[in-house]
């Protein structure tokens, strides 16, 4: 299990990392509600908590998480489905590498569009919806050679981010609520997979 468990403390990190991004964050910007703005206006344009929160949380902790991803891909690589999920979820992270080199516009309004407010969308969107699928592609390939709670989790957690990857699109009231929503669910599948994987029960041929 030689990189299993240090790729795994790269996804532990990468987590933290961003927990401690969202929650420092929304303490230093002042009126800010996490159940209805978006986590990208904590490092948007012009934001009080701009350039700490997209350097110091979104770019780290994407980078992590997308090692994390790319390891047990390759670690995985005969098993196609289990990998293919994971490079899913690698897209996912990616977007928050994304948002450190492309933020969105203060309070992440779309009035004057740019350049960067919509390579921030496109890459963000496409990775939460890239994250969902990942996992319902790591339900169905996780039949056989890995734990049995791990097809029934991912598929319950790939139905939950697609919830809240929906609220999310429609950019209502409360849109902040269902990002945290769809983060949770991709953040705790990940992570359970990623423990499983880390003490060898996911093998890496299909039994």
């Amino acid at each position: 299990m030689g990189i299993r468990r240090p790729a795994f403390s790269l996804l532990v990190a990468g987590e933290a990392i961003f927990l401690g991004a969202v929650v420092i964050g929304g303490l230093a910007y002042p009126g800010y509600d996490h159940g209805r703005q978006y986590i990208s206006e904590l490092g948007a344009h012009g934001a009080p908590t701009g350039w700490a929160v997209s350097w110091l949380g979104f770019l780290p902790s994407g980078l992590l998480i997308v090692g994390f991803c790319l390891i047990a891909a390759w670690d995985l690589r005969r098993r196609a489905g289990l990998a293919a999920g994971l490079l899913l979820m690698g897209w996912y992270a990616y977007g928050l590498v994304n948002s450190a080199f492309y933020p969105c516009a203060f309070e992440c309004t779309r009035l004057e569009p740019s350049v960067t407010q919509a390579m921030h969308d496109l890459i963000g969107g496409t990775g939460y919806l890239a994250g969902a699928v990942g996992l319902f592609v790591i339900g169905a390939a996780g039949r056989r050679g890995a734990p049995a709670w791990l097809t029934p989790l991912s598929l319950a957690c790939g139905g939950l981010a697609l919830v809240g990857f929906s609220g999310l699109v429609a950019d209502g009231e409360f849109r902040g609520l269902f990002q945290r929503l769809l983060e949770t669910v991709l953040v705790f599948a990940l992570l359970a997979f990623g423990l499983a994987w880390s003490r060898g029960r996911v093998t890496t041929a299909r039994s």
